[in-house]
């Protein structure tokens, strides 16, 4: 299996800094949150942060959400390809029904999660491809 790229490394450790200073006042949270994504030069936190507080479900005002989402539309090959090494097909579901996928992007995806082996998010994107656009059956004459 290849290795992570950098950039999936630097998401990875700013999720983990972001999970380690959750607040009790989910207010707090997300004050940090978006001041951490709106302060950061690296974008691999800026995506971290995006993605932590556009799923929030309190302490982040509709400005702040519609931002994040925003961000996330921008780079919804990066925010995806992070949602597809957590397995977190209810966040990918999520973003699908926004739209915000189309025909490539769901092929990108399939090929993410085979490649890393996240079998879950695997079987829910070609499901789900399946039920959107089909599988064209190929014909091998004998």
């Amino acid at each position: 299996m290849r290795e992570k790229s950098d950039f999936l490394k630097d998401i990875e450790i700013a999720v983990q800094g972001l999970e380690r200073q959750k607040r009790e006042n989910p207010q707090e949270e997300g004050e940090k949150v978006y001041r951490k994504f709106k302060e950061s030069d690296k974008e691999a936190v800026r995506l971290a942060a995006a993605l932590r507080g556009f799923f929030l479900r309190e302490g982040v005002s509709e400005t702040q959400r519609e931002a994040f989402g925003n961000y996330i539309k921008e780079q919804i090959l990066a925010a995806s390809e992070e949602l597809i090494e957590e397995e977190d097909v209810e966040k990918i579901a999520y973003l699908e029904g926004l739209g915000w996928f189309d025909r490539e992007h769901l092929d990108a995806f399939i090929q993410i999660a085979r490649a890393r082996q996240k079998t879950a998010a695997l079987v829910w994107l070609m499901h789900l491809k399946d039920k959107k656009y089909g599988y064209s059956e190929k014909s091998f004459p004998i």
